[in-house]
């Protein structure tokens, strides 16, 4: 909601809180072995693998972002805020094979990468409001994860524009504390759900709220699942096709 807190700021404070913002994010994202792409906006588009690669580029982008919302901490917020608002970042992490060079026309050309997989990083970032979580990565980040980082199951999901599905998963430091008794009742929710044993998986789902209830990755699963009771998808295979970006 970055708009909204712009609208009520003078746009001198907006440029200074951003240039602050870009500086230390950015610093973050190189430390890790990321190349800024682009600032767009208010958002930060970064690569983990061009134009210098390493074997654990996925995971290097997991602990950029882990390292991003380590430094939310220490951000100078001197900015109006819409009453009931907070300042909060979303990340989406994608992990595979793009187009990368010089693009653009005879008076300009800039160094960028384009294609399916940067168009799935952008539909991910997108889902953690959707989700209630500041990181969301995919499988193929999960795959690459190689120092213990903290990962749920939140959904596979058909972004909008694709049909093939993609898996997602919460990021978060490999110490967060989880009550036991809701991880529990959420796998086994989970696991109901990808079967399209909806009924049973309503069940697991309300237990893991009743130890939880801010959870919204189980309250939209729950919602969802009730739907699906009276509405049964066709030919289900674990998947939801979203149509919001």
């Amino acid at each position: 909601s970055f708009t909204t807190i712009s609208e009520i700021n003078e746009p001198e404070k907006v440029v200074e809180f951003l240039n602050q913002y870009f500086s230390i994010m950015g610093k973050i994202i190189r430390d890790n072995g990321g190349t800024i792409d682009k600032f767009m906006g208010d958002a930060i588009m970064a690569l983990f693998g061009a134009p210098e690669s390493y074997e654990d580029n996925g995971n290097r982008a997991a602990n950029a972002a882990l390292g991003m919302r380590q430094a939310l901490k220490d951000l100078k917020i001197d900015l109006k805020m819409p009453e009931g608002y907070s300042f909060e970042i979303g990340t989406g992490i994608h992990y595979g094979n793009t187009i990368v060079g010089s693009i653009g026309s005879e008076e300009k050309k800039e160094y960028t990468v384009i294609g399916d997989n940067v168009n799935i990083a952008s539909r991910i970032e997108g889902l953690t409001k959707i989700y209630g979580t500041p990181i969301i990565i995919t499988d193929s980040v999960k795959e690459d994860l190689t120092d213990g980082q903290y990962t749920r199951h939140l959904d596979t999901v058909k972004v909008k524009g694709k049909s093939v599905p993609v898996a997602i998963y919460e990021l978060a430091e490999r110490d967060k504390k989880e009550d036991e008794e809701f991880l529990d009742n959420y796998q086994k929710a989970m696991n109901q759900y990808l079967i399209g044993n909806f009924s049973r998986a309503i069940d697991y789902f309300e237990k893991a709220l009743a130890r939880k209830s801010e959870d919204k990755a189980s309250k939209v699963l729950l919602e969802r699942c009730k739907n699906f009771l009276v509405n049964k998808p066709d030919n289900w295979d674990g998947a939801v096709a979203l149509t919001t970006k």
